[in-house]
């Protein structure tokens, strides 16, 4: 049992013989991927149910990074132990700690891209009051595995100059990563007795493989689920070859916007049917096979490959900052979060997770996006085109297919509300 003490871990915003190891590494890592994915859809409907049921919330917009949190709660796993640890692998859905310790660093690699069409970007930093002592094993590991410039010492507490200096610092590098979307990640607050602060960052900025014209985009009435207008928004407006496909299992239709020329990264739209409330589509999608989603929308494609497909959607912006310890709780994350039971003694002795923070934030327009069981597909013919007219609520996922990962996702209640 680890020693308990007073300090916590806070976050803001992962020739035959050769073959043979290449390809237990490749299937290794598509699990990891698998893990993400399924990871990303229960903690998408966790934080729906939190941010709808919460008074206190100002927006039921919502923007998070499910990726972003997996690779911190991953990190994590390489200092846990115990009870911990299992609750973390658990989450995660992660068989044992070595398959994130031998893949993670070539996971975060192989997702990061750098075109002049699509961006994405990944950070992981760990922070360490000068007070903290860690661990020589954790710190080896950690250079081994996950990168060599992981750790960084801060003065977090001696004095509130100091505090501010380490407070500046911190943001300044999640400035930079982020390309100026998220300019204050934490806030001095969070450094206030912490001992250790994890760091995970992820930015994405892709054009669409098909703009929408901005001369096209017209002032639209946006009804709230009890079909009352919030009012005019900006629908951008498209005619073009889109995969699209109607869900009945989801009660939902399903279009496929690609950004880049190479079309592996997209933003998968999703609106529930006329009369069925969001949070439904978002818990059945927990349950989803996001592999049967990729193959309907391909078959589609394939099939009705000429088709051509009218897309309203809004122009929206969204920045949420959210606390993350409760849905993280729901789903399984507890030993972690008290200090009578926490088991980080492989990381620092006497630590625990204080709370978990997440800042994001998305602008989508008529260029593209910045962020920091078998069904059929149902199509008219081409003198009627179908109409995917996103003038309700809806679900929006920024995938990366070649992984099958999910980096961003959220839902628009009103695309007013930034």
């Amino acid at each position: 049992m680890a020693r308990k003490g007073d300090g916590f871990v806070r976050w803001t915003i992962v020739l035959g013989l050769i073959c043979a190891v290449m390809s237990q590494q490749s299937t290794v890592s598509q699990k990891l991927y698998e893990g993400s994915q399924k990871f990303a859809l229960n903690f998408f409907k966790k934080i729906s149910e939190f941010v709808d049921s919460d008074p206190s919330v100002t927006t039921t917009n919502i923007i998070i990074s499910p990726l972003s949190v997996w690779t911190l709660l991953a990190l994590l796993t390489e200092g846990a132990d115990g009870k911990t640890l299992r609750e973390l692998l658990d989450v995660l859905n992660v068989d044992n700690q070595n398959d994130i310790k031998y893949n993670f660093k070539n996971l975060i690699d192989t997702i990061n891209v750098n075109t002049s069409e699509v961006e994405i970007s990944s950070l992981q930093l760990i922070f360490t009051d000068i007070t903290q002592q860690r661990q020589q094993a954790f710190d080896d590991s950690i250079v081994q595995f996950y990168g060599q410039d992981l750790l960084r010492s801060l003065d977090f507490n001696s004095s509130p100059p100091a505090r501010k200096s380490s407070y500046q610092t911190i943001n300044g590098i999640v400035s930079n990563a982020t390309k100026g979307q998220i300019e204050k990640a934490i806030h001095p607050s969070d450094l206030k007795d912490a001992k250790m602060l994890i760091l995970s960052v992820l930015f994405f900025k892709g054009d669409w493989t098909l703009p929408f014209n901005r001369s096209q985009t017209v002032d639209t009435p946006f009804l709230n689920e009890n079909d009352v207008t919030v009012g005019p928004v900006p629908m951008m407006y498209s005619k073009a070859v889109f995969p699209f496909a109607a869900f009945r299992e989801l009660e939902a239709q399903i279009v496929e916007l690609p950004y880049g020329s190479d079309r592996y990264l997209s933003m998968m739209v999703i609106l529930p049917r006329k009369g069925v409330p969001l949070k439904d589509v978002i818990g059945r999608l927990a349950n989803f096979s996001m592999q049967t989603i990729y193959q309907e929308l391909r078959t589609a494609a394939e099939e009705y490959e000429d088709d051509e497909v009218e897309v309203y959607l809004p122009r929206f912006e969204i920045t949420a900052d959210y606390k993350l310890k409760a849905p993280l709780f729901d789903m399984g994350v507890k030993a972690a979060m008290s200090k009578e039971t926490a088991q980080f003694d492989r990381m620092a002795n006497g630590i625990f997770l204080g709370d978990i923070v997440q800042k994001a934030r998305i602008v989508v327009n008529e260029e593209g996006t910045t962020a920091s069981a078998s069904t059929a597909a149902i199509f008219a013919n081409k003198a009627t085109p179908p109409r995917f007219f996103a003038n309700r609520p809806f679900a929006f996922l920024i995938v990366d297919k070649r992984f099958d990962v999910i980096l961003f996702m959220g839902q628009v209640k009103n695309p007013l509300a930034v």
